[in-house]
């Protein structure tokens, strides 16, 4: 029999500063690339850890007579072309997951122009797992033993969560594993070769100072941004392609004129905060399933780019991890059904970001999800 704990349950705090300001500072950090070939000439420069400087090509030089000017910008932190995906990680988004266990929202996105290194450094590539996969790995290894059962948590329409009793949450666990083509994840099934190798981080990483006296719940979700639409990648439906509009005489009008797919709505909460409504949000167990809804909503978006032949710099897409907490009784065998002790922090990553001239209002309010 386990003891009975003496522990009242309470509120749970926030990590301590996150409240006293309505914005954080925003880190600023630049990773410069290795050049394709060795014969390429680099135009930048490393001067030290926060500095690099910008060099006129040489072509460009010539044809203005010499006129030129060489430029330094500052940072946070600069990255050489010899930096390691671990390096990177635990500079840059360890903190950040940190600061989601213990409480706090975050966002992380990479900003550049197509061939920057973008999707090398957010989701890696064979044996060079990315940031994201390593943030799962983290918040998982942090976690893992504290994580209520599947269907405990259940979110809802209001950009918040339910709680579940243990008898419902069998109930609902039953009835989908008995579901013939089952949408929910397995950590049972074979990880997909094309993702095993990026998802394998041999370098062990987990937040100190876990409240063991909780249990979590992690739920993962992907969206599309396209010309200011949003799109639910990991929603079960037909892919609807955009079709022309018709003028009144019955032939198709400019080819910037299109009946766009249904598109989400941007919304906001009873606490002020944005959010896409309706939303698919899949609960997720362990690195490998969540890597795996990624890569389904991956696959949608390549599908979907084809088909309404998008240019990939002008489609982003955001996939938001939400870490949900709630205390368990005296004697630490159930989870509080009191909705008051249960609260849900995210951390955003943008997978794809790169301005040219896109309307950037629903992005902006797309920062404060």
């Amino acid at each position: 029999m386990k003891p009975a704990r003496t522990k009242t349950p309470r509120k749970l705090l926030v990590k301590k500063g996150s409240q006293t300001s309505l914005k954080d500072p925003v880190g600023v950090y630049c990773r410069v690339r290795p050049l394709s070939l060795p014969d390429q000439e680099c135009c930048i420069e490393v001067i030290n850890n926060t500095t690099v400087q910008l060099h006129t090509p040489e072509g460009y030089r010539l044809n203005r007579n010499g006129d030129y000017k060489e430029t330094q910008y500052s940072f946070k932190q600069v990255f050489g072309i010899h930096t390691t995906q671990k390096e990177l990680f635990d500079a840059v988004a360890n903190p950040l997951v940190d600061d989601l266990i213990h409480g706090k929202n975050g966002l992380l996105f990479t900003y550049g122009v197509t061939g920057s290194g973008k999707t090398h450094t957010m989701t890696g590539s064979p044996g060079e797992g990315g940031l994201l996969p390593r943030c799962l790995d983290m918040i998982f290894n942090s976690i893992g033993s504290f994580q209520a059962k599947r269907y405990v948590f259940k979110s809802n329409d209001r950009n918040s969560m339910d709680i579940q009793c243990e008898v419902d949450a069998l109930l609902e666990r039953q009835k989908r594993e008995a579901m013939p083509n089952p949408k929910t994840p397995s950590s049972k099934r074979q990880v997909d070769p094309e993702f095993a190798d990026m998802i394998n981080v041999q370098e062990f990483c987990k937040a100190e100072e876990v409240d063991e006296d909780s249990v979590y719940g992690v739920f993962v979700s992907y969206i599309e941004i396209y010309n200011n639409y949003i799109y639910d990648l990991l929603e079960e439906v037909p892919f609807d392609p955009i079709k022309p509009k018709w003028n009144s005489c019955s032939t198709p009008m400019r080819n910037t004129d299109f009946v766009p797919p249904q598109s989400k709505l941007l919304r906001e909460d009873k606490n002020h905060n944005m959010y896409v409504a309706g939303c698919t949000e899949v609960e997720v167990k362990s690195t490998e399933e969540a890597f795996e809804v990624f890569w389904r909503g991956q696959k949608k978006r390549r599908i979907a780019n084809t088909h309404l032949n998008r240019e990939s710099s002008r489609s982003h897409s955001v996939f938001n991890i939400k870490l949900v907490q709630a205390p368990l009784d005296a004697d630490g065998d159930n989870v509080l059904q009191n909705l008051e002790f249960c609260y849900e922090k995210g951390l955003q990553i943008f997978i794809n970001l790169f301005n040219r001239g896109d309307k950037m209002s629903m992005y902006e309010s797309l920062f404060y999800l």
